[in-house]
């Protein structure tokens, strides 16, 4: 008989046997249960799981101890620096600081203790982007205890968070017009960084894509860049990685504008250089410090914000450049295709996400447009 059941002292107790990676049986006791029943009832259960390998060793392991002893130094290798912040982030911001969740055991999390973490999340303003966050990362956490055979289910697949509103969708509401831009890179045209600004509205790169940019990642005579790297700041200092993706990876080309600003820019960084001398510290980075150091990201946006609070013009976040990129060309008839490669987006549906509120009447002119050529042809065959 693999298991049996036993009184002690009120309650009844289940004794069954499960055999360890190394074929060795070893007698497990679960207590506590009210009646025979429930006890036989259990390790009906157990038994059956064993049965069809289904079977998870008990342990006691609560989660935030996994999560923060186990997890997350077992996927930091594989991790940018702001990605394992990130995760460690949402671990301490959403777990470690809900007792009721940070304290269960790691076999004890259920779909309905996930449910009540999104409940309490959305109750407390937080946005879809961030749940959706959450979610991913508890998923992940989750699945790698089912592939150590620590967790038999994974409690977060079986949670569905309710469908995206229109409200969810992420939509930059802080973008400039075609007038608002060039008033405002009139008026920082002396400042130092005024080809940074530039080339972020004329490219819709990226913060971290700016300041990984090289002089050998950028061709000036044949006015285009290539996007190799981007820069993130961490809590050790800047860091370049390739980019994320393959997408991320690609060749914009450069208006004639952009291109002479680049040029002023080089000019000026030759004297900076020469300068600095030995104490130059060079990256071949196109934007950087006098003495060649990397710009921490929020310092360039920090300096991007000033210079807008006192243009007078409509706030945005330097990250709203490239979101007024895309909008320029979507309102000039770029097509979603050459948008989202230009971007760096894995596909067109993505880009579509993000903008398709800018084309409201995209169906009407298609209408208007395809009617007007119908329109030209039967008057020329007249």
């Amino acid at each position: 008989m693999r298991g049996s059941t036993i009184k002690r002292g009120r309650s009844w107790t289940a004794i069954y046997y499960e055999t360890d990676e190394n074929g060795r049986r070893k007698q497990r006791w679960r207590g506590g249960f009210r009646t025979q029943k429930d006890a036989r009832s259990f390790l009906t259960g157990v038994l059956s799981a064993i049965e069809k390998g289904e079977y998870v060793t008990p342990s006691k392991t609560l989660l935030i101890d996994y999560l923060n002893d186990e997890w997350l130094p077992a996927v930091r290798p594989d991790l940018r620096p702001l990605s394992y912040n990130a995760y460690a982030g949402a671990v301490r911001t959403h777990v470690a600081a809900r007792p009721w969740l940070a304290r269960l055991p790691l076999q004890g999390v259920g779909p309905g203790h996930i449910r009540r973490l999104f409940t309490e999340m959305a109750s407390a303003g937080k946005s879809r982007a961030t749940r959706d966050f959450v979610r991913a990362v508890l998923s992940k956490a989750f699945s790698t205890a089912v592939e150590d055979n620590k967790l038999f289910r994974n409690p977060v697949s079986r949670v569905k968070l309710p469908k995206k509103q229109g409200g969810d969708r992420a939509k930059p509401t802080n973008i400039w017009t075609a007038g608002e831009l060039r008033r405002f890179l009139e008026q920082v045209a002396d400042e130092r960084l005024i080809a940074a600004y530039r080339l972020a509205a004329m490219t819709g790169l990226r913060r971290g894509e700016l300041l990984g940019l090289t002089w050998r990642s950028l061709d000036l005579d044949g006015a285009r860049l290539t996007v190799e790297q981007a820069l993130s700041n961490t809590r050790g200092g800047p860091s370049f990685a390739p980019p994320k993706t393959e997408s991320a990876r690609r060749t914009v080309t450069l208006d004639e504008e952009t291109v002479e600003s680049l040029q002023a820019h080089w000019e000026r960084q030759k004297v900076e250089r020469a300068v600095m001398g030995d104490v130059y510290e060079d990256f071949d980075l196109v934007f950087c410090h006098e003495d060649g150091r990397p710009i921490n990201p929020q310092v360039l946006s920090d300096q991007f914000g000033t210079l807008v609070k006192s243009s007078g013009l409509p706030r945005i976040r330097f990250h709203d450049l490239r979101h007024s990129h895309a909008s320029l060309m979507l309102g000039s008839g770029v097509s979603i295709k050459v948008v989202s490669a230009r971007l760096g987006h894995s596909t067109p549906a993505m880009t579509l996400n993000v903008y398709s509120h800018l084309l409201p009447n995209s169906d009407a002119e298609a209408a208007k447009r395809v009617a007007g050529l119908v329109a030209a042809h039967s008057e020329v065959a007249d």
